[in-house]
């Protein structure tokens, strides 16, 4: 005799059977059954309506998933219909502003050394100048080997006309082309760190090489005293060949700094009774060359109303690689007289062309703004 088979645990426990009349279990064998072929049949209808579903989605359209194999619905597409597609939606992306889609349809290529700068750059970017008029050509599909496509595209970017030709790829051939990561990029230029210097807000460092999409980017120095040569943002809209950015110059206030502290400098030379005085004057000579012989501390300097007009309207130029360290002009000639005897007789020698001064060089990084003459 076998052992008795455990109940299986339901929600409760039913009662004990009572004894029915043959009627009554004729009856509960009907209902039964009937209840029994219900369930066939909703079973029948549940798998029925799976199947449809499944059949749904496996069929696709435009964008469909496939199921969760979003490749082999897009392998479907011609190599022009997808190179097409993929352009389009990337241009879509940024005539909406939509600097995050854009970055996901076409990501930066992990394998460079181009950096991406944050997403709120690219967002003012393309707030700053649009891009919008966007034309898709017909795509040049090379088949020799992986497929690959060249896509002509016109546009326009703060409503200067571009044209340009981005390219698509089927580096896996699995028949699914993908958009090249071809953005335009920027190398920073040195001293760029030194002034501080932003793209739309951005901390930038020199020589960092940086992904640009499509827009225009404002250049900003956080140092004192120093702007841009132009106030527009730079438009980028090839993907090869950005607009340089504009030079660092120096703020009118700027200007005014370092004429100061040039004349400063000026002053404290021409105040030096001493043989050497600096501001890149020659050194006065001992002796003469007819033999009167020069008494030290006894030379006195000063310069005409043109050399001090000079001064006053001097400009200041950046040096290329090191712009906080600004570069004036040569500032002129110095009257240059001093005391001097020969054979116990005393008098007043002046110097042939004074010991002009040279080109003055100002710190601007430095707070005490120090001179430098060369």
């Amino acid at each position: 005799m076998s052992a008795p088979s455990p109940m299986s645990q339901g929600p409760f426990t039913p009662p004990p059977a009572q004894p029915v009349s043959k009627p009554a279990a004729r009856k509960n064998l009907l209902l039964a059954g009937v209840l029994g072929g219900g369930g066939c049949l909703l079973v029948i209808l549940v798998v029925i309506a799976l199947i449809i579903v499944f059949a749904l989605r496996g069929a696709g359209g435009p964008g469909a998933s496939g199921g969760g194999d979003e490749g082999s619905d897009v392998a479907d597409l011609t190599p022009e219909e997808q190179s097409t597609a993929l352009v389009t939606e990337y241009f879509e992306a940024l005539s909406a502003g939509d600097a995050a889609e854009a970055l996901d349809l076409m990501p930066l290529i992990e394998e460079t050394d181009t950096e991406a700068l944050p997403l709120e750059t690219y967002t003012a970017a393309l707030e700053l100048a649009p891009v919008a008029d966007v034309e898709v050509g017909t795509p040049v599909i090379d088949t020799g080997g992986l497929i690959d496509a060249d896509v002509p595209v016109t546009f326009t970017v703060g409503g200067e006309s571009v044209s340009d030709t981005y390219s698509v790829h089927d580096y896996d051939d699995d028949g699914v082309l993908e958009l090249t990561g071809t953005s335009a990029n920027l190398t920073v230029p040195d001293g760029a760190e030194a002034l501080g210097m932003t793209l739309n807000g951005a901390e930038v460092t020199d020589g960092q090489r940086l992904l640009l999409l499509p827009g225009g980017y404002e250049v900003a120095y956080e140092v004192e005293h120093f702007a841009p040569s132009s106030s527009d943002p730079v438009l980028v809209g090839e993907q090869h060949s950005p607009d340089e950015l504009p030079e660092p110059q120096l703020t009118e206030d700027g200007h005014t700094a370092f004429r100061d502290a040039v004349q400063q400098s000026v002053d404290a030379c021409l105040e030096e009774n001493t043989f050497q005085a600096g501001c890149g004057m020659s050194e006065v000579p001992t002796t003469s060359t007819d033999g009167w012989t020069m008494v030290e501390g006894t030379v006195k300097r000063s310069i005409s109303e043109d050399t001090q007009r000079t001064i006053d309207t001097m400009e200041g130029t950046p040096s290329y690689d090191e712009p906080t360290y600004v570069e004036g002009s040569g500032v002129g000639s110095v009257e240059t007289t001093v005391e001097c005897t020969k054979d116990g007789q005393r008098g007043l020698c002046e110097m042939w062309l004074g010991g002009g001064m040279s080109i003055p060089h100002v710190d601007m990084a430095d707070p005490k703004m120090p001179v430098t003459w060369s």
